[in-house]
């Protein structure tokens, strides 16, 4: 059933952080920092401190977001167990937390035990695979933000709006993969190649213009939904605006630009990640209000999760490197198989996990983050 427009009003609008800390916090920070880089106009050595740094801050924001994606998803299982979960749901949580690990982690092995003994193809393609991955993920969280803004704000786009958004995000995805998938940043992860292909021009060309098209279809989707806001007198506060702005940041800017700027591409993935943690905090904290949980707690939690971060991507990997090649892994020419599988194992999987943790129908994010009373 379609909602109204104007379903469930409430005298304020509701939001995360507050307004414009959830228009910079779920993407509008990047586009500051993105003008910054622009400006400073980094080349050579500049780029390689800007690795650096960012690897370095990896290990407080994109790694962790990804270990809160696990304590989350698995903490569900007395939900699963005990029928509290839809049926739907606990199918899916089976599939995403269960089947497809093992096979995940099977081929994944199969595929180091090959390219050990000479044989690179199957790791190439699983490596493959976590690139194309990587596009759907972020246009599905960006879908996701638009929604999530707009639930929080009960101002629920209509059918045929969520439609149009969620269709553009894959024309995006889709156009964005097909003209930028060769770049060499896709093709090489700690020393894995990936398969190397171009897509034919007329084939891209025409993912771009099936990209415009949508575009142009969810711009004018949004531009009668805003209408009906402003004829009802809403002011910008209470539309789901850091949704949309959100939605849009990530396909133009994040997608649009991946692959075309050496230094863009480096912090990308942090804002992606602050994105995501900025739900997830919000997440926690109702979590933490209703249960009445100590500040202590929360902050295990967060310890928990850069702890579990450093032991997925770097210190059990590297210790199986080490243990094969008696030197210390670091990125150079030389391959370190076990970060690079632990890497695509945990990106993949994280992926698998997210359209089941955050799908609608979640009783837990009903609760914790749509009912419960957030920040104004």
């Amino acid at each position: 059933m379609d909602t109204p427009l104007t379903a469930n009003l409430q005298p304020q609008a509701r939001s995360l952080y507050g307004p414009w800390a959830d228009v910079l916090l779920l993407g509008g920070g990047s586009v500051i920092a993105m003008l910054l880089l622009r400006a400073l106009d980094l080349e050579g050595e500049s780029i390689v401190v800007l690795a650096g740094v960012m690897l370095f801050l990896a290990n407080f924001m994109n790694h962790p977001h990804f270990a809160v994606s696990y304590q989350i998803f698995y903490s569900s299982w007395a939900d699963v167990k005990s029928g509290a979960m839809p049926a739907d749901l606990r199918r899916r949580w089976w599939i995403a937390g269960v089947i497809a690990p093992v096979l995940l982690a099977v081929g994944i092995a199969a595929g180091a035990f090959m390219r050990i003994n000479g044989n690179g193809l199957v790791l190439a393609v699983v490596m493959t695979l976590m690139g194309v991955l990587v596009g759907w993920h972020y246009v599905k969280q960006g879908f996701g933000m638009a929604m999530v803004d707009a639930a929080l704000k009960k101002r629920y786009w209509p059918a045929p709006a969520r439609k149009a958004l969620l269709m553009n995000a894959y024309a995006i995805w889709g156009a964005a993969w097909m003209v930028g998938n060769s770049t060499a940043v896709a093709r090489n992860f700690w020393g894995v190649i990936g398969i190397d292909y171009v897509v034919p021009g007329p084939l891209a060309a025409a993912a771009v213009i099936i990209a415009c098209g949508t575009t142009t279809w969810c711009g004018l989707a949004m531009y009668r939904c805003i209408s009906q806001w402003r004829r009802e007198n809403l002011s910008w506060k209470q539309w789901p605006l850091a949704g949309l702005v959100a939605y849009f940041i990530t396909l133009y800017l994040w997608m649009g630009l991946l692959g075309l700027e050496p230094a863009f591409v480096l912090v990308i993935p942090f804002f992606h990640s602050l994105q995501y943690m900025t739900v997830v905090s919000r997440y926690k904290s109702n979590e933490a209000s209703a249960h009445g949980w100590t500040r202590m707690r929360m902050v295990w939690f967060v310890m928990t999760a850069v702890f579990l971060g450093g032991m997925g991507f770097w210190l059990l990997p590297g210790v199986l490197d080490y243990l094969s090649t008696g030197q210390i892994p670091y990125f150079d020419t030389k391959v370190a198989i076990g970060i690079a599988c632990a890497w695509i194992f945990i990106n993949v999987h994280h992926y698998l996990i997210d359209n089941v943790l955050w799908r609608q129908g979640n009783p837990k994010v009903k609760q914790f983050l749509f009912d419960a009373q957030p920040a104004r």
